[in-house]
């Protein structure tokens, strides 16, 4: 048989661990909200993965340092920094985003959110792609994505009806209504809710629980199990194509540049260019205007003058 070294390894945004019959990976960025970066789901992948071929490992245990937030999504202050004028970085990002909740998702042995804090925007793929949801009983699950000119593309929009109904999705996705811990219980989003004290009990009786059932029947049952998930997440890969496109958007750099200038987020602008017949991806008409004096092209309609040479665009197009 082949020797797997499953814990042979070393991560920078995570922890990786062995204990009893659970390989458990703890998100390590607290003093970012444990908020993800590219970086951070390559490594949770690649723990996922290592724990799924792993000999000894029942159960997967998924969860982060602290008790104020499992997760704020992804980080804010990265997209700004690495991705502003690299679309195509922020594409592979979204990947990434995409080939990790799969993996989640695929593991052949159960996986548990265990979760520390609150669950905020993006984040929320994590325990809707697990197998089991232990809760912090001050924690809530909050989305964020319209607020903010963003889409909760990548797991959310796509599993919260199927957990929760689509009247009660739309609440949570397009009016951002908050699902504190006593309503995630009542509504079977998690399977336990309890102190943060606790946490750690609740999870070990689901683990020992699972560890004595049959592996390859156990297996086959969350596949089963999954085949709603799975019809989904062909939308997951449709809506990745429509987030790279509209990442550059008067809506998406409204929103995040507010978040990471910590300025107030205003929607108005947004509105206002769909109130002049355009869009938020070319909110001053399209770009088929060209200049007569310098020769750039793709100008937008709207515009006077050229941005490159400063023209008068109908002068210079007449």
């Amino acid at each position: 048989m082949k020797e797997y070294r499953t814990f042979d390894v070393q991560y920078e945004d995570i922890g990786f661990e062995k204990r009893g019959h659970a390989a458990w990976i703890t998100i390590n960025r607290e003093k970012r909200g444990n908020s993800f970066r590219r970086e951070t789901l390559d490594e949770i992948r690649d723990a996922v993965e290592r724990a799924g071929e792993g000999p000894g490992v029942r159960s997967v245990v998924l969860t982060a340092v602290g008790n104020r937030f499992f997760s704020t999504g992804g980080d804010v202050v990265d997209y700004n920094q690495r991705y502003l004028d690299d679309l195509t970085g922020m594409k592979s990002y979204e990947r990434a985003m995409e080939r990790t909740f799969s993996e989640i998702m695929h593991c052949p042995k159960p996986v548990i959110h265990r979760v520390n804090g609150d669950v905020v925007g993006g984040a929320n793929a994590f325990h809707l792609a697990a197998d089991f949801v232990v809760m912090n009983t001050t924690a809530k699950f909050q989305q964020v994505g319209v607020g903010v000119g963003s889409v909760a593309a990548f797991g959310p929009t796509q599993w919260w009806p199927l957990m929760v109904g689509d009247r009660r999705a739309r609440d949570i996705l397009m009016a951002l209504k908050p699902v504190p811990a006593a309503l995630a219980l009542e509504w079977g989003v998690a399977n336990v809710v309890c102190d943060y004290d606790q946490l750690d009990a609740e999870v070990e009786k689901i683990v020992t629980n699972l560890a004595r059932m049959f592996p390859e029947a156990l297996r086959y049952t969350k596949v089963a199990l999954n085949h709603q998930k799975e019809l989904m997440f062909r939308e997951m890969t449709q809506a990745r194509e429509w987030c790279t496109l509209h990442f550059p958007s008067m809506e998406s750099r409204s929103g995040f540049g507010a978040f990471f200038h910590k300025k107030p987020i205003d929607s108005n602008p947004s509105w206002n260019a769909l109130d002049t017949g355009h869009n938020t991806v070319a909110p001053y008409g399209g770009y088929s205007v060209r200049c007569g004096s310098c020769g750039t092209d793709h100008l937008p309609e709207d515009h006077k003058f050229c941005g490159v040479c400063g023209a008068d665009l109908k002068k210079a197009t007449a």
